[in-house]
């Protein structure tokens, strides 16, 4: 049962919501008995994500199929429902779980690799947020992007996706400037490697393919770190949205590593390097 019930009987919005974090966070949104809208790409799993949302509480629940790569192409069946339910509900809370990681070298990637990562991580979360955007403002609501420890501190192994997540974290605070006048809050989610069934096998093809040691499909590309528990991030994070907080970094030792890097960079890679996996 979850520890609070800031989001009972409100509207959330779960971009990305039919599987991964996504879907811990839809379950933790239904536990508080909200209204919940999920967003995804693949239709059977919205159907599950959809009994899974009902069956642990939640008010209402609605799904669209929708892929927010290609909104300008108009082949998405589902994207004029959701723009036509955006302009007669007041979101109260926006939730992008969108995203996907990477592993391997900069050099080992070419250039559309790295616009698909940043499509997958950067532009879906802005075009969600511009269909949203006239909803958020009505209900003065609150936007949470889930971003990456990557997005703040780049490490070995991590390919593209600390470049795309670093993107996202500008995006983030960024809007959350140019919204404060709107009175809608933007939180920043930087967590790090998350628990889950697959975790520590999700990229040995591509580190196969890529010549890469077995560091490289470790969680955080091999850095020692503690995996999350998905449950109790879910609910910190709801939390953080309900309290409109800037950002949230889990761990949050990690911040402070961070806030070194631009600082002293030399002293930051030196401590990135010693939490690095031999």
């Amino acid at each position: 049962m979850a520890k609070s019930l800031s989001w009972l009987g409100r509207q959330v919005l779960v971009c990305g919501g039919s599987s991964g974090l996504g879907l811990h966070l839809v379950i933790a949104a239904a536990r508080q008995k909200a209204k919940i809208a999920i967003a995804g790409r693949d239709a059977n799993r919205l159907d599950e994500a959809r009994s899974i949302a009902l069956k642990h509480g939640a008010a209402s629940v609605v799904c669209f199929s929708i892929d927010l790569r290609y909104l300008d192409s108009n082949t998405n069946d589902d994207s004029g429902k959701l723009e036509q339910w955006l302009s007669e509900n007041d979101v109260a809370l926006l939730i992008n779980a969108i995203g996907r990681s990477d592993r391997g070298l900069l050099e080992q990637l070419n250039s559309k690799d790295l616009i698909s990562l940043f499509e997958d991580n950067v532009l879906c979360t802005w075009n969600m947020i511009q269909l949203a955007l006239h909803s958020l403002k009505r209900s003065k609501g609150s936007i949470v992007n889930i971003g990456s420890l990557a997005g703040l501190v780049s490490a070995p192994n991590m390919g593209g996706y600390s470049i795309a997540k670093f993107g996202l974290t500008a995006l983030s605070r960024q809007l959350r400037l140019e919204l404060a006048k709107d009175e809608v809050s933007v939180t920043l989610v930087c967590p790090g490697p998350i628990d889950r069934d697959d975790s520590g096998n999700r990229y040995q093809s591509l580190a196969k393919s890529r010549g890469l040691s077995d560091n490289a499909t470790a969680p955080a590309g091999g850095a020692k770190l503690r995996l999350l528990d998905p449950e109790k991030l879910c609910e910190k994070i709801l939390d953080a949205a309900s309290q409109r907080r800037k950002e949230l970094v889990c761990p949050a030792k990690a911040k402070w590593l961070a806030a070194i890097m631009p600082i002293w960079p030399n002293l930051a890679d030196r401590i990135l390097r010693s939490v690095l996996k031999s």
